[in-house]
């Protein structure tokens, strides 16, 4: 009795170790991730100086046309997955059939229905060019864009399968190829030969293209030229609902440029498109998170201990996501308008006057991470079809105000909008996801740092502090933070500490 008494002791003792080096891989892949996908954004930001730079790009309204039509590819970029691409973590994971029947069966109506796509958009390119360019005349930019959708959504399955097998390094090293190539191309597109707007497009295109062949060996690895038709009307079943999700979440990210520029021209839209992306900071580092978030809680959902897990690392995502959102608040102005090594601005200075919009942008996406952590429950439990409640009704609140108060407050009426949608997206995710499927949340943990960060915005408006002053603010609140967030005995770093000085007691 004794011994069986021992035995189920020592099992429960290597349970928590066992899921704190899962909480560390995740993290470790996590900014691996991280690291690719700011690679993969960084050529937007490296280049912002050229883009912004009327020597390449003449007039402020044809960067206008270049925000105007990455976000129609940002977009589209949904219509041609489904959320097959959800469908296929899904059941690589908890599916019945075997992994290559699964991929196979993604890849081959992925390649049939983006070839039908792009041939539609390249046909009515005049028309979309109407609608979303405001310009028929600028159908040479639809139509590389039809191509850059259809090569990047084949070549993006191959990352899928690196992202599935949890090989992460891998997956950085061929983002950061991919990245290399596309900047090349740019230099040599926008800077050497002086092609503009569709210089970019094409650099796009040839690195999409190139990006493709490089990839297919990963792609034959699985590849069987058959399509299991009942797996895939259950994954079709499964993902469909992200499609009208993923359109939700794209028009609360992007239907305000369209906004933006009818209500108050082109030129205002390169100002708010410009530093929108200097922005997108945290959002990196939540993609980097959710490509390795998808895989670790869907490997781990059977585990008994999952549940606390998630709670764990809200707190983890919190402490890192608010610090960052408050080193944004307070510096990002003197990072963009110091002249660097006396030779260039991160951004040209006529869209400076955009910058005090970076922090609230960057405030949504902390609510939008917030957002990504709750989604578990909705894969596990297979309600998918939720997913639309949260971002449709983040998507009708974004669009109401901003017909409310652009034409009031401009861009900051786009700013308000979007902070309101991620907050809408994340308050309603976590009550419905706590009825399907509850994790154990410490609402004092979040509800106290989120009062911490409102309080930074608040006092930085008001009062303006000095350089000095904020670098104390900042230290103050990130110590504060760690109190809040990480002083809790269940955290992993306590949870580790408190094994080692057992173990090192255990050996005196």
């Amino acid at each position: 009795m004794k011994q069986n008494g021992e035995n189920i002791k020592s099992k429960a003792e290597t349970q928590a170790p066992a899921s704190n080096d899962g909480i560390r891989r995740l993290f470790r892949h996590s900014a691996i991730y991280s690291l690719s996908t700011s690679v993969q954004r960084l050529q937007g930001l490296i280049l912002t100086p050229v883009y912004t730079s009327t020597k390449f790009i003449p007039q402020v309204s044809q960067y206008g046309n270049y925000g105007l039509i990455y976000t129609f590819i940002a977009f589209m970029n949904f219509v041609y997955l489904y959320g097959m691409d959800s469908a296929f973590l899904r059941y690589f994971f908890l599916g019945k059939s075997d992994r290559k029947t699964v991929f196979s069966t993604t890849f081959l109506v992925l390649i049939n229905t983006a070839l039908v796509t792009s041939a539609l958009i390249f046909l009515f390119a005049r028309q979309i060019a109407t609608v979303v360019l405001f310009n028929p005349e600028l159908t040479l930019l639809v139509r590389l864009a039809s191509g850059i959708l259809f090569f990047d959504t084949i070549g993006n399955l191959p990352f899928l399968i690196l992202r599935a097998e949890e090989r992460a390094v891998t997956y950085t090293v061929f983002r950061m190829l991919r990245f290399s190539m596309e900047l090349a191309l740019n230099i040599l597109f926008v800077v050497v030969l002086r092609k503009g707007v569709p210089g970019i497009m094409m650099a796009n295109l040839v690195a999409s293209v190139l990006n493709l062949l490089i990839m297919f060996p990963f792609t034959w690895r699985y590849l069987r030229l058959h399509i299991n038709w009942p797996l895939l009307r259950e994954m079709v079943a499964f993902g469909l609902p992200f499609l009208p999700n993923g359109i939700a979440f794209m028009m609360i990210e992007m239907q305000d440029r369209f906004l933006v520029t009818r209500f108050l021209g082109k030129e205002v839209m390169a100002f708010y498109h410009a530093n929108y992306k200097f922005a997108s900071v945290l959002l990196l580092l939540i993609i980097g998170f959710r490509n390795a978030w998808q895989p670790f809680f869907l490997k781990i959902a059977r585990q008994p201990e999952a549940r606390k897990t998630y709670s764990r690392i809200l707190n983890d995502y919190l402490f890192v996501a608010a610090s960052l959102t408050l080193f944004i608040l307070f510096f990002v102005r003197d990072l963009l308008t110091l002249h660097w090594f006396g030779a260039f601005y991160l951004l040209g200075i006529h869209y400076w006057s955009g910058i005090p919009i970076i922090p609230w942008i960057v405030l949504s996406y902390l609510f939008f991470g917030i957002y990504v952590i709750f989604t578990p429950a909705f894969y596990i439990t297979k309600k998918s079809r939720y997913m639309i409640i949260f971002t449709g009704l983040g998507a009708v609140v974004n669009l109401v105000t901003n017909l409310l108060l652009l034409p009031r407050l401009g861009m900051w009426g786009a700013v308000s909008a979007t902070v309101l949608a991620y907050a809408t997206m994340a308050g309603t995710i976590v009550v419905v996801s706590q009825r399907i499927y509850p994790i154990p949340v410490d609402w004092r943990k979040l509800t106290g740092t989120l009062m911490l960060v409102g309080l930074a915005f608040v006092v930085y408006y008001i009062y303006r502090p000095a350089f000095s002053m904020r670098l104390i603010l900042f230290a103050g609140m990130v110590i504060s933070l760690f109190y809040i967030l990480l002083t809790h005995p269940d955290v992993p770093w306590r949870l580790g500490l408190r094994n080692n000085i057992s173990k090192r007691s255990d050996g005196q």
